[in-house]
């Protein structure tokens, strides 16, 4: 978002969150900001670069990976305000293929054939490589497919990989998905495969009230309200 003048930094709630949550963070807003007279300010990337971001001196705030994983880094930094550790959303992997595809996968087993020399994924050095990675493994068909995995910084990208056809599929959040219209969801991944997939919050150590206000939002109705409609779930057990 754009700032005012010198003093907009003053009224400035801050927010780390990761790129599937880029939508979402537009949409609430308009909902907090008139609510708490402050200006929601997000940052969004990977959740590895995010934590990096916060480690080398980013201005504290509310950080949303989604994994546990960097969260736990950022409380081995001592990054990390005590009990303010929330398991907030829960989303799943469908894989999809351009909106004009000739042929659709139905398992992931399929994407070892001729139609889809490329697969995208994010890295696995972001959550939801990680977690494609994992499902890939389940199925056992990671070494198969190894060799057509294109990893991009995070799951945005791989979705513009297809979308733009560089990728004949690609494995994605659902809420991703679901936002693109240039896109086809061939499947959703059986839940044997899927992985549990928890996006984690927590306030940065150091945050300022209005920090502690949006985290507080984050966890109320009218928010879920919004990233429900966005296709996430509460956590799954």
């Amino acid at each position: 978002g754009t700032g005012g003048g010198t003093g907009a930094r003053r009224d400035e709630a801050r927010v780390y969150a990761v790129v599937s949550l880029t939508d979402v963070m537009r949409e609430i807003a308009p909902l907090f900001e008139p609510l708490r007279k402050s200006h929601l300010v997000a940052v969004h990337a990977g959740s590895n670069l995010l934590a990096h971001q916060l480690r080398e001196g980013a201005r504290p705030g509310v950080f949303i990976s989604a994994d546990a994983v960097w969260v736990d880094h950022l409380a081995e930094w001592g990054l990390t305000e005590d009990g303010s550790r929330v398991e907030l959303l829960g989303n799943a992997l469908v894989v999809v293929v351009p909106s004009d595809a000739r042929s659709l996968p139905t398992t992931l087993e399929d994407l070892a054939g001729a139609a889809f020399p490329r697969i995208a994924t994010a890295d696995p050095a972001v959550p939801a490589g990680r977690y494609a990675t994992e499902a890939l493994e389940h199925a056992g068909v990671l070494d198969a497919l190894r060799p057509r995995l294109v990893g991009a910084s995070d799951v945005r990208t791989a979705l513009n990989y297809v979308e733009r056809g560089e990728a004949s599929a690609g494995i994605v959040y659902a809420t991703d998905a679901a936002a693109s219209a240039a896109v086809t969801v061939a499947f959703r991944l059986p839940d044997r495969l899927q992985p549990r997939i928890v996006y984690t919050m927590v306030l940065v150590k150091g945050a300022d009230r209005r920090a502690r206000e949006l985290h507080a939002f984050l966890q109320t109705p009218a928010a879920f309200v919004v990233f429900e409609r966005a296709g996430f779930t509460r956590p799954t057990r």
